[in-house]
């Protein structure tokens, strides 16, 4: 998880300025307990909550009716799959060797 963190981090300090505080936004809502529960349903920390809350919690951002969640979920899912995939350590496992040696 942590190297996980690491990665999306990264992946957020490449984005447009404004692409970085929209990231920050979103994590900050995400972060304050009251609108975490509101906004997700989640009212324990993010470290106590289980898989099932956080799956859970996805997937109602993904078929949201409210454009804005659609769009929360999936600027989450794109940075998490996009540092994975960029991550040369995640190769291997995608059967990737890695960019053309000119």
């Amino acid at each position: 998880i942590s190297r996980g963190v690491r990665l999306v981090g990264t992946a957020i300090g490449g984005l447009a300025p404004s692409a970085q505080q929209e990231a920050a936004q979103l994590f900050a809502l995400l972060a304050i307990a009251p609108t975490r529960l509101l906004a997700t349903g989640i009212a324990s920390s993010w470290p106590d909550a289980s898989p099932q809350q956080v799956q859970a919690f996805l997937q109602s951002w993904r078929t949201h009716s409210w454009a804005l969640l659609q769009s929360g979920y999936h600027a989450l899912h794109d940075l998490v799959l996009g540092s994975w995939y960029a991550d040369e350590a995640s190769w291997p496992a995608i059967g990737y060797g890695g960019p053309l040696k000119l």
